[in-house]
């Protein structure tokens, strides 16, 4: 057996050129596929356009952009809740929901009347102006033979005791009869709410 001792130098000076010569293969290896093999593979097809590396760095600038101006856009298109406009909006929308609950109110009346039959008071026209909170409604009371006068009357009782309205304005009752010798009472009411 050989027992000689080598330094580190001896052993160094072997070795470099094969670390030297690997390290050389190695780093033109690597640039090889940076510039040839990676581009082939990263390309990435976003919306029918193939991209490489760099230009999808570039669309993502480009698209950060684009997001940062449609937000701002869309910043400018909600209204902040101090707004005047947003105010006015709020008011219309109260508005409203006093046209709905005055309907369904009215509608209930009519289911209340006399009960299992809707087809009693038939309302061909409800109009109502939200700024003086007054409504109007037309139609007739039909369907109950020479009581339409009687069941309007109840009617018109009837949407006077809702809780909301102030004041019910009524045309003359007339009980008319029809074609076909059937009898109705047309109607028109105005109605004023809080």
């Amino acid at each position: 057996m050989n027992t000689q001792r080598h330094s580190f130098g001896d052993i160094a000076r072997r070795t470099a050129f094969s670390f030297f010569l690997f390290s050389l293969v190695l780093t033109a290896l690597l640039a090889l596929s940076w510039y040839l093999l990676v581009p082939e593979l990263t390309r990435v097809e976003i919306g029918g356009t193939v991209r490489g590396l760099q230009e999808l760095k570039a669309y993502k600038t480009d698209l950060e952009g684009q997001i940062l101006t449609m937000e701002d856009q869309r910043g400018s298109f909600l209204l902040p809740v101090n707004h005047d406009l947003y105010e006015r909006l709020k008011g219309l929308k109260d508005e409203r929901l006093v046209f709905q609950k005055l309907r369904k109110e009215i509608r209930q009346v009519i289911v209340d009347l006399i009960p299992g039959r809707t087809d009693i008071v038939v309302i061909s026209g409800f109009y109502f102006d939200a700024t003086t909170n007054i409504g109007e409604i037309r139609g007739e009371v039909t369907n109950v033979g020479p009581r339409s006068m009687t069941v309007l009357a109840q009617f018109v009782e009837d949407i006077g005791a809702i809780d909301m309205v102030t004041n019910v304005e009524t045309s003359r009752y007339t009980r008319q009869e029809g074609e076909n010798g059937s009898f109705y009472s047309p109607f028109t009411l105005r109605i004023s709410v809080r």
